[in-house]
């Protein structure tokens, strides 16, 4: 797996690449049809690269680092993919908070 700096960690997730940044606080692997983003033994992104759906997004209480990566994350992933999440939250508030991520 390569380890790379975590200002080139937005070029590994729009290929969808597996990749570990050099601390090894960032794990991200590619198996099969799943891509899974791992910060701190939190898995913070699942998504299924063949219906490029995100199955699963953390959103919950998480720390300012970790809510700038899944940011980051959500900027590099297909838009209608994050359109299809942001329209499926449930919460206005939350549907807000990741508009903000995204910049929309």
């Amino acid at each position: 797996m390569a380890r790379i700096a975590n200002h080139k960690i937005d070029q590994k997730i729009s290929n969808l690449e597996s990749f570990e940044n050099y601390n090894a606080t960032i794990h991200a692997v590619r198996s099969g049809e799943r891509y899974s983003i791992v910060h701190w033994n939190t898995v913070v992104l699942d998504y299924n690269i063949e219906k490029q759906e995100i199955v699963s997004l953390a959103t919950g209480y998480i720390s300012q680092t970790t809510s700038a990566l899944i940011g980051r994350i959500l900027r590099n992933l297909p838009r209608s993919s994050v359109l299809a999440l942001i329209a499926s939250t449930p919460s206005r508030y939350d549907q807000r908070r990741l508009s903000r991520m995204v910049g929309f």
